[in-house]
């Protein structure tokens, strides 16, 4: 029997979401605007991984989407931000503040991805979240390029710390 473990991606429309689990699904074709919750299922030896990519343009939206799923508790909480774009990080803060105002303990383990490393390093703007990750309980903060980055480490952030 599999071991399973809950994935949620979160972050406002626009940071990655769904390329991110594009990638680690291997899947080739472009991503399309997520209009509803997708859920996917990868088995990486033998570990189930049910991964939730929830939609959402803005704060709210998203916020009222994943607290309407019927899931007990998530394993891992992926925040996703663009490092390009200090709007996309500081609303992870407030998701996560609506989440603890309804006394929600959001997720057995919570990390931080700034994503389109590639985009920030060409215009030179890259917007960092230590400060954040660790005010929100993050264990760990990842800088990558969802469209140029191997899936292996798309796993590593799914599987987290050994």
């Amino acid at each position: 029997m599999a071991l399973r473990k809950v994935v949620a991606l979160l972050g406002v429309g626009g940071v990655g979401k769904t390329t991110f689990a594009y990638r680690v699904l291997g899947v080739s074709d472009a991503p399309v605007l997520t209009l509803k919750p997708s859920y996917y299922r990868i088995y990486i030896g033998s570990l189930e991984i049910d991964l939730v990519d929830v939609p959402g343009q803005r704060v709210f939206e998203v916020a009222m989407k994943f607290a309407s799923f019927k899931i007990p508790i998530i394993d891992r909480l992926i925040y996703m931000y663009d490092l390009t774009n200090y709007e996309t990080l500081h609303a992870i803060s407030e998701l996560h503040s609506i989440f603890m105002e309804k006394g929600s303990q959001v997720a057995r383990e919570i990390v931080v991805v700034g994503n389109k490393r590639d985009v920030a390093d060409e215009i030179g703007v890259y917007v960092e979240a230590e400060e954040i990750a660790s005010a929100i309980g993050a264990a760990e903060v990842y800088y990558i390029s969802a469209i140029k980055d191997p899936p292996e480490v798309f796993v590593k952030i799914l599987l987290g710390k050994p």
